[in-house]
């Protein structure tokens, strides 16, 4: 009887924990050898099913690829890693083109340094399209792979002339791979572990280590190799250290975190022209009040940006927190607590306008990760134009172009669109009338967001999909 009273207040605890934050929800708990474990990537969403990948699990305890829809139903694991054959250890996520998904994987492939795959939706036609092998293209790739029309682009952590990373692009078929840069050091950085940024013109990315500190650096270069630029030698104290994950933009500024550095040494957020002038730190991460080490990359929706800590908070297990832009109105949404949420959020969330998602490395039932959703709202941030402003997009989904049609007559508006990292895809200006057409161009098939601005008002928000 004792032990039944035990075990029924212990219920009772992790119920009302649970419950104690309606906004959030466990929608999955990794268990190991069946459904994988330890994610330390972040979801993609094609508009009903999310995707990703987990570290270790599944039948050969070295990583699995997912599927997953957004209420938490209809699990289905889509692949094990085996290593040689198709790479282990996957430490980044998911992109598409509407009919694959391309990944990275740390390790495995012909010389144990990481692939490129592409796989379908539904788990199959899984393609190994590059073994990395060290000094002739790079070696243990960790952060997302990007995409326009005709390449993938992406980074590797250890590799290349120097053995401390490069810059990469190659076709989708798996053709044309060509190496973009040899990190240096000091000169260009060393050791980057996130994805890189386009405007159409330059790619933007950053590195942990490396420049004249040795603690990363932000750069840009050319989509073709040259024009590299270095913009910023992060610094410790003053202006953080050690960057972890990617850029997003607004359009105006840059907009990133790094893991280290700052007041306290617990990381940083800041922006920065994409020119490199007009740096500013936004805000000191400080343990239990605001979280501390941010490894995600943040989210741009609305007036706030979003993003999760690795640790810090009440319970030491990590944080979602939201931040304007300028650097005020800094609030703390959540604090994680191991079993019960999950702990330790690694990779970056992603939005459908209701909820954020994302997954922690550990905690949840088994401690090898969740994946979780919470539910925020910019509705005091909108102001429509008429009373039914929203799904004015016709077609929508749509495969070449989409119009939409306004209620009100618009004056010299903005209508930007982002992806679900945040990352400003799109930007029309000076728009008027009742009439605007949006066309797909170079964009991959996926999940994106309108905001129409007049001003520095945010006016309306819509989803579209692009889909072939």
């Amino acid at each position: 009887m004792k032990k039944f009273y035990t075990i029924f207040l212990l219920f009772l605890l992790i119920f009302n924990i649970q419950e104690g934050n309606a906004q959030f929800t466990k929608l999955f708990d990794f268990e190991g050898t069946a459904t994988g474990s330890y994610p330390y990537g972040s979801l993609f969403s094609d508009g009903t099913f999310m995707y990703g990948m987990t570290y270790g699990g599944g039948v050969n305890n070295i990583g699995t690829i997912f599927k997953i829809k957004p209420d938490g139903s209809d699990y289905e694991k889509l692949l094990d890693f085996a290593g040689e054959t198709n790479g282990k250890f996957p430490l980044s996520s998911l992109i598409s083109d509407g009919t694959y998904l391309y990944g990275l994987t740390q390790k495995g492939g012909s010389n144990d340094m990481g692939v490129v795959f592409k796989i379908k939706h539904d788990g199959s036609g899984y393609e190994k399209l590059l073994d990395f092998a060290g000094e002739t293209n790079g070696s243990y790739p960790r952060g997302p792979l990007i995409a326009d029309e005709n390449y993938l682009y992406g980074m590797t952590q250890y590799g290349g002339t120097n053995d401390i990373g490069t810059i990469f692009k190659i076709k989708h078929d798996g053709s044309g791979y060509e190496k973009l840069l040899d990190f240096a050091g000091e000169t260009n950085g060393k050791y980057p572990q996130s994805s890189l940024l386009s405007n159409g013109i330059f790619l933007y990315g950053m590195t942990q280590m490396g420049g004249t500190n040795d603690m990363g650096t932000i750069f840009k270069i050319m989509s073709d190799g040259t024009g590299f630029v270095k913009l910023l030698d992060f610094a410790g104290e003053i202006n953080g250290s050690s960057p972890w994950r990617s850029l997003i933009s607004d359009g105006t500024y840059l907009y990133g975190a790094t893991a280290y550095g700052g007041t306290g040494d617990m990381g940083t957020i800041f922006k920065i022209k994409p020119d490199g002038t007009e740096f500013l730190k936004l805000l000191d991460f400080a343990g239990e009040i605001n979280g501390s080490i941010p490894y995600s990359t943040l989210l741009l929706n609305g007036t706030f940006l979003y993003g999760s800590t690795y640790e810090g908070g009440t319970n030491n297990s990590g944080t979602i927190f939201k931040i304007k832009p300028d650097g005020s109105d800094y609030e703390k949404l959540f604090d994680f607590n191991s079993t019960t949420s999950g702990e330790s959020p690694f990779g970056f969330l992603i939005s459908d306008e209701t909820f954020l998602y994302g997954m922690t490395e550990t905690g949840g039932m088994f401690l090898k990760g969740v994946v979780f959703k919470y539910q925020y709202s910019n509705t005091t941030d909108i102001q429509t134009l008429s009373d039914n402003q929203k799904d004015l997009f016709y077609p929508n989904p749509f495969s070449f172009s989409t119009t939409l049609n306004t209620k009100d007559i618009l004056n010299e508006a903005t209508m930007i669109m982002y992806n679900q990292q945040g990352q400003v895809v799109k930007q029309l200006s000076n728009l008027s009338g009742q009439t605007i057409t949006v066309y797909r161009d170079n964009l991959p098939n996926g999940l994106y967001y309108i905001h129409l601005r007049e001003g520095n008002r945010i006016i309306t928000t819509n989803k579209l999909i692009i889909s072939y």
